[in-house]
């Protein structure tokens, strides 16, 4: 077997354009229970990401960069 061409594991999360983000069930559930805009977007980063990755990354997401 290959192990170069094996994905490593990844997590999605959902976030809103106030940069904001969570899982994406829990934007969905939000969503249709009307707590927040359904006008979310999806991204996805490796499944270990810490945190403040994530944040710094979907500021750059919201901010177009």
């Amino acid at each position: 077997m290959d192990m170069t061409s094996e994905k490593a594991p990844t997590q999605k999360v959902a976030y809103w354009p106030s940069g904001l983000w969570c899982d994406p069930e829990t934007a969905a559930l939000a969503a249709e229970l009307g707590e927040f805009p359904a006008d979310y977007q999806i991204a996805e980063f490796p499944a270990d990401a810490d945190p403040a990755l994530i944040d710094k990354e979907v500021l750059q997401l919201v901010e177009g960069k």
